[in-house]
């Protein structure tokens, strides 16, 4: 789910911060940076351990001890750091991993992968079609009516407020 991620969180941070003011203070980016740390973080290890290209990176264990220490360690960077666990862990809702990958080591160790070609998995991945290609395929919709709106907002706009 290469845009899923980026499309839900986004769109969730711009639904949400309407309706509760304090959602607006989480820093949009931070919060996309850590809607893909999950993934950075078992990918790189499925390429370099073996390890599940869903592993420990999706679980909410191992997240919360890499992220409690920092909040109580970082009391400057509280905010970002926050910001960057709540975007880590709506990545774990948004893939649906099952109770031993999200609870994992408590549950038991996740089995080690075959190291997978990236490019032949996504192509696989797109090929076969599913759910998430449909939501995949939704996004891109999102963010061209976005981008669509922005550009309608700017051409709108007469050339000094476009300038200030």
């Amino acid at each position: 789910m290469v845009l899923g991620h980026l499309t839900v969180t986004a769109a969730g941070h711009h639904l949400l911060r309407r309706r509760v003011p304090q959602v607006a203070a989480l820093p949009l980016g931070l919060l996309l940076v850590g809607a893909y740390l999950p993934d950075v973080a078992d990918k790189s290890t499925n390429l370099l351990l073996g390890l599940s290209g869903r592993g420990y990176g999706h679980s909410l264990v191992i997240q919360s001890a890499l992220f409690l220490p920092a909040l109580l360690l970082l009391r400057r960077w509280r905010l970002e750091v926050f910001t960057l666990a709540l975007g880590a862990a709506i990545h774990v809702l948004e893939d649906w991993v099952g109770a031993v990958v999200a609870l994992a080591p408590l549950l038991g160790p996740i089995p080690m992968a075959p190291r997978w070609d990236w490019l032949e998995s996504l192509l696989h991945y797109y090929r076969d079609g599913g759910p998430q290609v449909w939501l995949e395929l939704a996004s891109i919709a999102y963010w061209l009516g976005v981008a669509g709106r922005a550009w309608s907002r700017g051409r709108e706009a007469g050339p000094r407020e476009r300038a200030a």
